[in-house]
């Protein structure tokens, strides 16, 4: 049996006993949807995502746009957002400042059902719909179609949490690695210059998705990817399942974590050349009093190179 035969069949029998595949295809196969899943995307190249598969999208004209395919439940989904105001991105072009009387943003997880009786949506699902919209402009995966975007596979709200599930279709970034891959590629490696380019290009990436009203709360190297064709946004976020909303990003300060924090010092600590600066934040184990620092702070003080 050649390679490439035995790499298909190896994932074609992977693919058919997912069970969570199998119930996309059994979807998209009711629907008559123009979506293949391929493979189950694994370890860094999956971020920290489970249940994501690779895949295509067939067009009209026939062409096929690569795809990641994400599957999700409403048990890992944190925050919601009403559905009103995906209208709301055309009338503000994008992302105008949102009045903080209309900012009614948070949904306890609790509240699940209000999903089906009030219209509200996983927040996911509506950064992915901005990220979209606004594809120029928000450092993320972008959705291929609005239309093959959000599929739903509950019908009552009658049925248990783990049938109310959902999946996304995002355009696969073709010219993209997740931090964690290129890091481990590149393993005690790094050249200053390029630590200081990756570490400002993450912490400017968080003040650009600030100005979008949004905090993501889980940047680990996983769901941190570089684009090596994009020199204005070199890094894009994926994952928005743990994340916040904000009123006025004028007035937010983002505040230093422990997750981008273990995630910068991993890139530094595969720096040689970096290690004569031992005095900067990125050098040290986490500590509590980094709470203090917010990322503007850090962007302007001298413990950044």
């Amino acid at each position: 049996m050649s390679l490439f035969l035995f790499i298909f069949v190896y994932f074609f029998i992977q693919i058919k006993a997912d069970e969570i595949a199998n119930r996309i295809k059994n979807y998209i196969s009711k629907n008559n949807l123009p979506l293949v899943l391929t493979e189950k995307i694994h370890d860094n190249e999956a971020g920290s995502m489970s249940s994501t598969y690779f895949g295509y999208l067939k067009t009209s004209n026939q062409t096929r746009i690569s795809i990641v395919i994400k599957y999700s439940s409403f048990q890992t989904t944190w925050n919601y957002i009403h559905a009103s105001e995906f209208e709301h991105l055309y009338e503000r072009h994008c992302f105008q400042p949102i009045k903080s009387n209309r900012n009614e943003y948070l949904v306890l997880k609790q509240d699940k059902n209000r999903i089906l009786t009030e219209g509200w949506i996983p927040s996911e699902i509506y950064v992915g719909f901005k990220g979209y919209f606004c594809s120029n402009l928000m450092p993320t995966l972008s959705i291929v179609s609005p239309m093959y975007s959000y599929f739903s596979f509950f019908h009552s709200i009658e049925q248990d949490d783990r049938s109310r599930t959902y999946f996304l279709v995002f355009q696969r970034l073709i010219n993209g690695i997740s931090l964690k891959t290129y890091v481990e590629s590149h393993a005690n490696r790094l050249t200053l210059e390029t630590t200081k380019y990756l570490i400002y290009s993450i912490l400017i990436a968080i003040e650009k998705l600030k100005r979008l009203f949004i905090i993501h709360l889980d940047l680990n190297l996983g769901n941190l990817f570089l684009m090596t064709n994009d020199q204005q946004h070199p890094i894009r976020f994926i994952d928005f399942g743990v994340m916040k909303f904000i009123h006025s990003s004028e007035q937010t300060h983002i505040f230093y974590s422990e997750i981008l924090h273990n995630s910068l010092r991993t890139i530094f600590l595969n720096c040689p050349s970096c290690q004569t600066h031992s005095t900067l934040i990125f050098s040290q184990n986490y500590r509590k009093n980094f709470e203090i620092y917010s990322i503007e702070s850090i962007l302007n003080h001298s413990w950044f190179f």
